[in-house]
Order: C-alpha cells, then sequence, then structure tokens
C-alpha cells in the first residue's frame, strides 16, 4: 500500500539516483573529443543547410530539420547553451547530461506509480537505471542523439498515467500528446517508441483507454500532438512525405545480428572499441585523473569487468512469469520492447547499433523493478537489485579505466581537441574526411572557414566536374588540408586519391601538422599542396 512515507521514499531516491547518474556523467565527460554526430546539432548554426530543411519567415531562415528524420529541438536548446557557456566540452555534454538525471528522477515517479507497493520498485528502476552503462553513456555523450527522447518519453508516460488516474485534468493528456508530438519532431524513429506505447497501451489498459477515448479527448490528443510535430508534418507537406519516403525500407535479413545488438546494449559491453579503446600503443602509467586512478585501484582489487549479465538476468525474470504476470507494468513493459524492437529491426540499416536499440529504454528497466518488487521476500529483490547495480557500476569502472590506460578511440578520439587549436581561423580549411567539419566548426563557433571536400576524392577515377573541384581546391590560395592518417581514415583512400591527382596536377605535398591523441597516437594530418 502507498503511503506518505513511500512518497517521500521514493522522491529521495529519485534525488539520490539523478545526483548519482549526474556524477558519473561529469566523471566521463571530459575523456573523449566531441563527435561528429554528437556536434551535428549545431550545423544550422554554422553551416549551410539545404533549402528543403528549412523556411524562410520575414526574411529570415529559420531551420525545420537536419535531416530527413533528425529536427533541430536540440539546436534550439544549444543556440541558447551556446551563447551562454560557449561550445566546449563541458558545455555540450552538461547539459545533456541533467537531462539525463531529470529522466531518472521521473522515470523512477514512474516506477512508483507502476507498483503497488510503489517504494521499492522505484528505487530498484532508479538506481538500475543511473547506474546502466549503455544509457550512461548514450545518454553523456549523446551522438544518438537520445537524450531528448528518453526525457520526453518516460514524461509523457507519467502525464498519462496521472491523467487516467483523474481524468478531470485533461492538461495531462494535451501535454503527454505534445511531449510525444515534439518527441517525433526531434527524431522521427521515435515512431518505435510510439508503436510500443500505442500496442502495450491498447493490449495492456484496455478498459482505461476505453473509458477516456471520448469525443474531446481524442480531439484534445490529436490537437496537441499535432502541435508538437508540427515541424515535420510541414516540412513533409513541403518535401512529398520526404521522412518516410527516404528511411523505411522493410529489411527482414538481418533479425539475428538485430537481436544480438539487444543482447550488447544489456549487458553494457557495445561501447568497447568504438568510443573507448581496447589496446594501447604506451599505456598511461602515471599520475592522471582522479577518477582514472580510482578505477585503475578498483580494477587491480576486483579485476576486469566488460559485461554486465543483465541480458541473462531479463531472460531469467520473463522466464519467471508467476511471478509478474498480474502486473500490468510488467506486461505493458515487455509489449513495448517487443513491438517497438520489430519496428527497428524490420527498418533497413536500423537496430544495428547501440544509439538505436538504447530507444527501448528505460522499459527493460521498469520491467526488471516491477519483477523484483513482486518478490514476496523484500530483501530478496532488494539484495538482487543491489547486486545488479554493483555489476552496472563495474563495467562503468572498467569504461573509465580502459579510457584512462588506452584512451578513447575512432570518432570519439581526444586528438579532436589539439586539431582544434591548431587549425587556423586565418585560412580555407578543407576537411577531406568524416569526423572532422562539424565538430571543428563548433569548436570555432563558425568562425573556421571550412568546407568538407571529401566527396570528389572518395574514388580513382574521378569524372570532370569532380576533377574540376580538385583544380580548384588545390589552386585556392593558403588552403589547409585535413584528414585522418590513412589507416583510420572513415572514407577510405580519399588521401591517396588527392596526392594521386595533386601530383598529375603538379602540385607536391607539405605536412604542416601531426595531431595525435593522448596516448601518443597519429591520428590527424594538416598539409598543404604547392606548385611543383
Amino acid at each position: 500500500m502507498k503511503t506518505a512515507r513511500a512518497d517521500f521514499t521514493t522522491r529521495v531516491s529519485a534525488c539520490a539516483a539523478s545526483c548519482f547518474f549526474l556524477a558519473l556523467s561529469v566523471t566521463l565527460i571530459p575523456f573523449a573529443g566531441i563527435q561528429e554526430d554528437e556536434a551535428l546539432y549545431s550545423m544550422p548554426l554554422y553551416l549551410p543547410l539545404g533549402p528543403e530543411f528549412q523556411i524562410r519567415i520575414l526574411h529570415h531562415s529559420i531551420p525545420l530539420m537536419l535531416m530527413s528524420y533528425l529536427g533541430t529541438l536540440k539546436t534550439a536548446i544549444y543556440a541558447v547553451v551556446i551563447r551562454l557557456a560557449g561550445s566546449g566540452v563541458w558545455a555540450t555534454r552538461l547539459p545533456m547530461a541533467l537531462v539525463g538525471a531529470v529522466t531518472i528522477y521521473i522515470f523512477c515517479h514512474l516506477c512508483f506509480a507502476a507498483h503497488r507497493s510503489g517504494a521499492l520498485a522505484a528505487g530498484l528502476g532508479a538506481a538500475l537505471l543511473a547506474t546502466d552503462p549503455s544509457f550512461l553513456l548514450t545518454n553523456t555523450f549523446d551522438w544518438g542523439p537520445v537524450a531528448l527522447e528518453h526525457v520526453l518519453l518516460v514524461s509523457a508516460c507519467l502525464l498519462l498515467y496521472r491523467f487516467a488516474t483523474n481524468s478531470s485534468q485533461i492538461w495531462r493528456l494535451a501535454a503527454a500528446a505534445f511531449l510525444f508530438g515534439l518527441a517525433l519532431w526531434n527524431k522521427a524513429l521515435f515512431l518505435w517508441a510510439l508503436s510500443g506505447v500505442t500496442v502495450g497501451g491498447l493490449l495492456v489498459f484496455w478498459p482505461e483507454v476505453k473509458r477516456l477515448a471520448s469525443r474531446r479527448n481524442v480531439t484534445v490528443a490529436a490537437g496537441a500532438f499535432l502541435v508538437g510535430a508540427f515541424p515535420l508534418v510541414l516540412f513533409n507537406l513541403l518535401n512529398r512525405n520526404a521522412t518516410l519516403g527516404e528511411n523505411v525500407t522493410l529489411d527482414t535479413a538481418h533479425l539475428a545480428q538485430k537481436w544480438r545488438q539487444v543482447q550488447v546494449a544489456a549487458n553494457g559491453n557495445a561501447l568497447f572499441g568504438f568510443m573507448v579503446a581496447n589496446e594501447a600503443p604506451r599505456a598511461v602509467t602515471g599520475a592522471g585523473s582522479v577518477p582514472g586512478r580510482a578505477a585503475v585501484w578498483i580494477h587491480e582489487h576486483l579485476g576486469e569487468h566488460r559485461e554486465t549479465g543483465l541480458y541473462y538476468v531479463y531472460g531469467a525474470l520473463i522466464l519467471a512469469a508467476p511471478l509478474w504476470w498480474r502486473s500490468r507494468a510488467a506486461r505493458f513493459s515487455l509489449v513495448f520492447v517487443g513491438v517497438a524492437w520489430l519496428m527497428m529491426a524490420l527498418t533497413k540499416d536500423a537496430g544495428q547499433a547501440l544509439h538505436h536499440e538504447i530507444l527501448l529504454w528505460p522499459f527493460p528497466v521498469l520491467f526488471a523493478a516491477v519483477t523484483l518488487a513482486e518478490i514476496p521476500w523484500r530483501w530478496v529483490g532488494g539484495g538482487i537489485g543491489a547486486v545488479l547495480v554493483v555489476s552496472n557500476l563495474l563495467v562503468v569502472n572498467q569504461y573509465v579505466f580502459q579510457f584512462e590506460r588506452n584512451g578513447a578511440t575512432g570518432n570519439f578520439t581526444d586528438a579532436l581537441f589539439p586539431l582544434a587549436e591548431a587549425l587556423p581561423e586565418s585560412r580555407p580549411v578543407d576537411a577531406m574526411d568524416f569526423g572532422i567539419l562539424v565538430t571543428m566548426e563548433l569548436a570555432h563557433e563558425g568562425r573556421l572557414q571550412a568546407r568538407f571536400a571529401g566527396d570528389p576524392m572518395r574514388t580513382d577515377s574521378p569524372n570532370p566536374a569532380e576533377q574540376a573541384q580538385m583544380r580548384a581546391m588545390l589552386a585556392e590560395p593558403g588552403a589547409l588540408f585535413v584528414d585522418h592518417v590513412p589507416e583510420l581514415e572513415q572514407f577510405r583512400g580519399v588521401g591517396a586519391n588527392l596526392d594521386r591527382f595533386a601530383a598529375a596536377e603538379r602540385y607536391r605535398k607539405v605536412p604542416v601538422r601531426t595531431v595525435a591523441d593522448s596516448h601518443g597516437r597519429p591520428t590527424f594530418e594538416i598539409f598543404e599542396y604547392r606548385r611543383m
């Protein structure tokens, strides 16, 4: 039975879990460079958008979308953040870490509402989500982007629950529908989650849906939803349904591979080797950051932990159906995850990376929390939850340990920081590979004279138009070129192709600087071409 004491306990749990999540995020923030997709929100602020992605109002261009499936909600937020706090790594990451903390706070209250005893499920859910390595890393670095999706989803679900318990407060229904629409504009892939909520609501909460589906309520919900999603709707009206037309293609050939991504997402090990290096030419052994030294100490005493095992725990909990079958929250969570994952898995080029799988969260955690809270002996459910939290934290510690010892890798390399310092704002800069242009423009807040120059070099047989582009680049006075070192190129061979073309045009390559990461790995090359 829920009491005032249980409600107070839940508020304390929510605050504690949110603060703990924020502390973990702050620990991780400085280790990695700002990845290209993480900086993508800044494109309308500093780089030209295609005319199809914006509208003109009173002689001003208003960006509606970054891509046909990605809106500019985050851009609008960061237009204010950058003006107040700049564009550094803390200004970029701390706001989304705060959003993740808010998600946990709201999710804790959702867990409280979902279970008859309330406080235990809320405490378990908040602690498990706050320490979940996949949720922590994707919300801290937010290259998906996913942080806004999570907070909009859980906020809308909690509002719907409270409307269902007090239908006189129709503003809650309107606010929930508006947030759903806003989430769809922010990222059209929210359609997966929206499908899960819709099917789960119809199957599990049909009596409430039937009772509340009056003409007035449906009209209010539909109107509020359209207001939230209006920029996406307008974009598709102006561009012949581009969102669905460009992004929805059926794929049934990779279901097993996509399910394996669910496994690594649940176990928290998806980003080893993708964000953090598994090895380094030389491990850092001297004094490092305080969190790094603590992680090294824990690793030395407790060993290596590269997965939480939660995937197998979820499987065991599903098999324990007698525990949870009467819990509508547990059944709703399973329906949500099943429907949303199926939508994802059947979509071409989706469901094969963590920033897609994490959109199923936090409902796997809700299922675990309410199921553990259903165990008749509260100390057993609480004890299992505590073991799972420790398992989560050991994997988080492994990430911090590898950041400290091996450094960030791929497009999260911390070589992006010295690269930003090395590029002058007084000379044209041609970025030849993915992972350079947008993050460099963000670092310089649009003052860098940069452009993406890699397209004509992606073939070793350029056509006449591509040849003309390369000649213009080579002939531009003072132009600098930036590329990854050959073995790290995302678009393999762009550097070699330009070198061959330049030599044929009687230009010689002049190295300016090689930029290494904090572990001494050569990562970027800055160079120019001079007439022979």
